[in-house]
């Protein structure tokens, strides 16, 4: 009797890229693959989520009556997109847990690619030859703050009444193109049916089809790269990752864990109100506020805005201003600081050497001071973006609270730096009880059978 359509599928994967495979197609199972794992998950929900909400959504500024069963905005004038949004949660069967759902996922998605990135950052993860894996990661996650940033604009409520204000701003601080890039894409006006139509092109179309390409290249890589295991103290050389063949049981597991997060999203979205329409209520420009911030990922952005000194200054042909410092300056030293860390680092130690094994985050000082410094200073700002909460919590005034948050930012970053350079300094002058010689030749192949921590 043949065999089914379905075992000799089994058999062929298995041949390919199972445990019969040579040499089989490792993928490490532990904690922090998970962690990454638990990105693709989201983005699949995020996807799923997102097409259905698309179909029921109407990307434009023009004000209709709105006529339905929110008791709180029936019969009201609102923005058609901000409209649409109501219709989906309070009349659309489902529409409502849909909506949570996605809001759900897409924090889930930001924080399992930034926990990935730094745990790759201060493991030494990068270093050849995963320096273009790294690269795809560091693109990963600029389209996932796309996403973020894009995903808060469609509502067209408070908060992205708030962003746009902070886009229009930086927009315009931009030298040379600024003033007509605005004008393209604003038209010239805000708000702008323009800007929220790129805006839904760009977070339904273009942004998914950037992160589907980037990651297909980001696991291609790690699966002809190998992922890097972490370094076991009874080895003399760095070995390559080992863990569980990707047939059966890397397959399986990550279909365990995609229905377990899903499972606990859809919870989620049941007991919280995620982004729900009525906490929020639409942009209306005569209406507009300056205490709504934007999404989380972007407040790093908004906390440089809020405490960067008053400057205009004029050099030559450009002018330079305390918004252009804080909404292009900074975000992109941070971001060019984190992408091109690792060939700072190769040059500056002069490693060209290949390594398969991890490092702990306080092996080497300079990447344990960097990680440290750029860290903090991201945090800080985050936390900038709250001084007017943290003036009225506190009761003290908010100029006080910005300065205070002034010298945070610059003596902060400094004083972690140091501390974490002393510490892996430290770290570096304690006998070792193992050698690991990292110019001794790679093993080729791997034990499918044993797990990476």
């Amino acid at each position: 009797m043949p065999p089914s359509p379905l075992a000799s599928l089994a058999e062929s994967l298995d041949r390919r890229i199972g445990r019969r495979a040579s040499p089989p197609s490792v993928w490490p199972t532990g904690f922090w693959p998970l962690v990454s794992h638990a990105a693709v998950v989201a983005f699949l929900v995020l996807t799923v989520t997102g097409l259905l909400l698309a179909l029921a959504y109407r990307p434009s500024t023009a004000p209709v009556v709105y006529q339905g069963s929110s008791e709180l905005f029936d019969g009201r004038t609102l923005p058609a997109a901000f409209a649409s949004i109501v219709t989906i949660s309070e009349d659309m069967p489902g529409g409502l847990l849909l909506r949570r759902l996605h809001v759900a996922a897409s924090h889930l998605f930001l924080i399992a690619l930034v926990a990935h990135l730094l745990r790759t950052l201060a493991t030494g993860a990068f270093r050849s030859p995963r320096l273009l894996t790294h690269a795809t990661g560091i693109g990963l996650l600029l389209v996932a703050l796309g996403f973020a940033y894009t995903g808060e604009l469609l509502p067209f409520g408070l908060v992205a009444g708030s962003s746009l204000r902070i886009a229009e701003s930086v927009m315009y601080a931009l030298p040379f193109a600024g003033e007509e890039l605005g004008a393209v894409l604003f038209a010239g006006e805000l708000p702008s049916d323009r800007f929220l139509l790129i805006a839904w092109v760009g977070h339904v179309i273009l942004l998914p089809l950037a992160f589907i390409g980037l990651l297909v290249g980001h696991l291609v890589l790690v699966h002809r790269r190998r992922p890097a295991a972490v370094r076991r103290s009874d080895v003399d050389v760095e070995v390559v990752a080992v863990g569980r063949p990707l047939w059966p049981d890397a397959v399986t597991r990550f279909a365990l864990l995609t229905t377990a997060l899903t499972a606990l999203l859809l919870i989620s979205a049941v007991l919280v109100p995620w982004s729900d329409a009525e906490l929020e209520g639409p942009f209306l420009t005569a209406e507009a506020t300056n205490s709504v911030h934007p999404p989380w990922p972007l407040f790093f952005l908004t906390g440089g805005l809020r405490i960067v000194p008053a400057i205009d200054l004029i050099i030559g042909t450009v002018r330079i201003t305390n918004v252009l410092i804080a909404g292009v300056v900074i975000p992109g030293l941070l971001v060019a600081g984190v992408a091109l860390y690792p060939l700072l680092e190769r040059w500056r130690l002069g490693d060209h050497r290949q390594h398969h094994a991890l490092d702990h985050p306080l092996d080497v000082p300079l990447r344990a001071g960097t990680v440290t410094g750029v860290t903090t200073l991201a945090l800080v700002l985050s936390l900038a973006a709250g001084v007017d909460v943290l003036s009225f919590w506190l009761g003290v005034a908010v100029e006080r609270v910005v300065a205070t948050f002034q010298v945070l930012a610059i003596a902060l970053p400094v004083l972690a730096t140091a501390a974490a350079v002393a510490a892996a300094r430290r770290r570096a002058r304690r006998p070792s009880t193992t050698s690991v010689d990292t110019t001794a030749t790679v093993p080729t192949a791997a034990d499918p059978t044993e797990e990476a921590p």
